[in-house]
């Protein structure tokens, strides 16, 4: 109790000191007031603003220092970026400080604003030749925004430059990759000049990108890709390998066997083509179909030792069509040439009894005029309900499909560019307003690396706009909450607090003429009493008290309990009232 009786005194005294300017005494009454409660982070704060005040920059620096370093640590990234960005303009010069504001804004999501400040610590080492730090830099920038094009081009030139290729392509060929999703050709192109003349010995580059792309599920960009490569130029076989993963692994059997049809037009004698082609074909249970290309590639797939993948094919037509003598005949082939013999006996005497059935079945149809192996192949399956009795089609009859396939718009794989529905909700009087409000000019809020901005953590943004008005850093406060109000639930909300940063760095009228523009019919009660809230607040900072007293009376009329209306019409119609108000509480803490 004691403790707290005198506190209040120093505090008392202190602000005896704040009226008559003398801010060096201040200050060590609040030195006072520190050791009876150091961990008090609002009175160290204060002390830090007297400092200021009155010159004692360095000492000012280790208060601030010890506040932001408490906030970061309990995780208050908000507070503790207001107290460095604070530090900062105390501090331009320090480049540790950008840092220390860039892991920041990094651990609270605030990408552009990470973005901003590593972009400041990167030319800072760029111009003192500290390569490696630069690097180091550029690195930390690409792990906060990895979609960021012109962060990827400058980090692979850099690897480059340092002789680290293998990194430098790696980061290229992802690069090329994010601009096929993106169909931003013009970029594509400079990027694909630029690895041809930097890497010359890697003139398949754009294979392992759509090889990439495939692995890590973006099939249907590297069939977009292969097509413009194959169209220009189709006798590259790796891309006709690629084309046909791609079709599998979107599951699309039809286009895989329309595939390997083009395939072979262009590399005829190509095992992979043969066998993919006829599992393709058997896969429709197309027996006929399988078996006329099993008669034209198998003696090239024997000679060039498929033998495993032939008795394979063999073996799944058996499972179609178990009685069949021409794959009974083939599977023997198969294990003549494997040197089977217990297979090769097994499946002669399974041919034998089969033909031995045959010949007694032509015996009890003497006029059919079939011979015994063509009534044996008849198949015993039926269609399927999708497929026609007479789609058992020959399939060296390539399809008249362009080797171009496009994806069906109308599949799951179509065009991932939605269209995107617009709402005027609020009306172009709002938007003429938005215009009004970007006219607001600040200090810069730090160097972009590219024009890409971050806005979808809109809360993040707000919140750090109220930290920086309350640390007094307005330019800062209104480039946030310019930020926070492309959400357009809080779009009005962040135009008022625009306003009120205006009317603190002392632009009353200003904020006066934004807030009237804003105060049209469109709003809601609660957004039309909170400008005129502010609006009454400006009125009376440019002592225009009746004005003020006017849009209180409304406020009240329109909603009885917002906010301290009522305290402020009372303090209104008592103007010599004793009551603090809330920003008094504000200025001296003790709110």
């Amino acid at each position: 109790m004691a403790d707290s009786s005198k506190k209040d005194k120093l505090i008392e005294n202190a602000q005896k000191f704040v009226l008559r300017g003398q801010f060096d005494k201040a200050a060590k009454v609040y030195e006072q007031i520190l050791n009876l409660e150091p961990a008090a982070v609002n009175l160290r704060q204060k002390l830090a603003e007297l400092l200021i005040k009155s010159g004692c920059i360095d000492d000012a620096r280790k208060e601030l220092e010890t506040i932001g370093k408490h906030f970061s640590k309990n995780g208050f990234y908000l507070k503790a970026i207001a107290v460095y960005k604070q530090l900062q303009k105390l501090f331009p010069a320090d480049i540790s400080l950008s840092l220390m504001l860039a892991k920041l804004n990094e651990k609270h999501g605030l990408v552009a604003n990470a973005l901003s400040e590593y972009k400041l610590v990167y030319e800072f080492h760029e111009k003192t030749g500290n390569i490696s730090e630069a690097l180091g830099i550029l690195a930390c920038m690409q792990n906060v925004d990895p979609q960021n094009i012109p962060i990827k081009i400058k980090l692979a030139e850099a690897y480059f430059q340092q002789g680290k290729k293998d990194e430098s392509y790696a980061l290229f060929t992802k690069t090329i990759s994010l601009l096929l999703e993106r169909s931003d050709n013009t970029t594509l192109s400079k990027v694909c000049g630029r690895i041809q003349q930097l890497f010359p010995d890697k003139p398949d580059f754009m294979l392992e990108v759509f090889a990439g792309q495939i692995d890590q599920g973006n099939a249907v960009t590297a069939i977009n890709g292969l097509q413009n490569l194959l169209r220009s130029n189709p006798n590259i076989k790796r891309a006709w390998d690629l084309i046909v993963m791609a079709y599998q692994s979107l599951e699309q059997s039809q286009r895989v066997k329309i595939a390997y049809q083009h395939y072979l037009k262009f590399f005829p004698t190509e095992p992979a083509a043969m066998l993919g082609l006829i599992s393709s074909v058997t896969e429709e249970h197309n027996l006929k179909g399988a078996l006329e290309l099993l008669d034209q590639y198998e003696a090239p797939l024997i000679s060039a030792g498929f033998l495993q993948q032939l008795e394979q094919a063999y073996h799944s037509l058996d499972k179609i069509d178990p009685i069949n003598v021409r794959v009974l005949e083939g599977l023997i082939r198969l294990a003549d040439a494997t040197g089977n013999e217990d297979e090769l006996s097994s499946l002669s005497s399974k041919l034998q009894s089969l033909r031995s059935v045959s010949g007694r079945v032509q015996n009890d149809f003497p006029f059919s005029g079939e011979k015994p192996s063509e009534q044996a192949q008849i198949p015993v399956f039926a269609p399927t309900e999708d497929e026609p009795a007479d789609t058992a089609v020959d399939p060296l009859q390539h399809s008249d499909e362009e080797i171009e396939i496009e994806i069906d718009i109308d599949s799951p794989f179509g065009s991932l560019d939605q269209e995107i529905a617009t709402a005027p909700l609020e009306g172009n009087w709002l938007d003429s307003v938005s215009d009004l409000f970007d006219s607001i000019t600040t200090a810069p809020s730090g160097v972009k690396f590219s024009s890409e901005m971050e806005s979808s953590d809109a809360q993040s943004h707000f919140d750090l706009g109220q930290a920086f008005k309350e640390m007094g850093l307005y330019d800062e406060a209104i480039n946030e909450f310019r930020q926070a109000s492309l959400d357009a639930s809080r779009r009005v909300e962040c135009m008022i607090m625009q306003c009120a940063c205006l009317r603190e760095r002392g632009e009353v009228e200003n904020a006066i003429t934004m807030l009237r523009a804003l105060l049209k019919p469109g709003l809601s009660v609660v957004e039309s009493c909170a400008v005129k809230y502010e609006l009454a607040t400006g009125y009376e900072a440019a002592g225009k008290t009746e004005e003020a007293n006017i849009l209180l009376n409304e406020i009240n009329i329109a909603n009885p309990g917002f906010r301290d209306i009522s305290s402020r019409l009372n303090e209104a119609n008592h103007p010599d009232s004793l009551d603090f108000s809330d920003d008094d509480l504000n200025e001296f803490e003790l709110k």
